[in-house]
């Protein structure tokens, strides 16, 4: 049922988002916001087969907008963690024209650091004023079940959120090919 997967794998996305600590955001944390990427595309994908499948309504459509916009911000984290870790890799590069040196080139990082955590914050601020939206969006579709289809996705939730739980550890989690844009 593809509300179910929509809703659990968005649920899930903003679990994470906020749970990320400021300081979490530097290369080690890219493995977890590849992984909140993947969710919400997962999720919006859903969506989008959810809005197929019968029932159509604008509220829908701009959920699935809303998640696009998110998934933007999350690219947008890990566009400045990759520079960040582009400046610090190319470091030589820029000590070799002798105008950089070290403090100033772990500045640039750092500068890339702020932006991530800007924007982190801007996702945190977007997902506060959309939690009701979206607890509404979630009830209409729920109110539109009959009991059998309640029951069904009840237990589609369930299972995936269980599978969820059973995915690897961030520091194990590899990004898929393509890239995250």
């Amino acid at each position: 049922m593809h509300l179910a997967l929509r809703d659990v794998y968005y649920e899930r996305a903003v679990e994470l988002l906020l749970s990320k600590q400021d300081g979490c955001v530097k290369a080690v944390c890219m493995s977890a916001y590849e992984e909140i990427l993947f969710m919400l595309r997962t999720a919006r994908k859903h969506a989008q087969f959810a809005i197929r499948g019968g029932g159509e309504n604008e509220l829908d459509h701009l959920f699935c907008e809303f998640m696009k916009v998110l998934s933007g911000n999350v690219k947008a984290v890990l566009s400045m963690l990759s520079l960040k870790e582009t400046v610090e890799h190319a470091e030589g590069f820029f000590l070799s024209s002798g105008e950089a040196n070290r403090a100033s080139v772990a500045l640039q990082a750092e500068e890339y650091v702020r932006r991530a955590r800007d924007v982190l914050h801007s996702a945190r601020n977007t997902l506060d004023l959309a939690h009701g939206a979206y607890e509404e969006l979630k009830a209409s579709n729920e109110g539109q079940f009959n009991d059998d289809e309640r029951e069904r996705y009840e237990r589609a939730c369930r299972h995936h959120r269980e599978r969820i739980k059973q995915r690897p550890e961030w520091s194990t989690y590899t990004k898929p090919t393509g890239g995250f844009g």
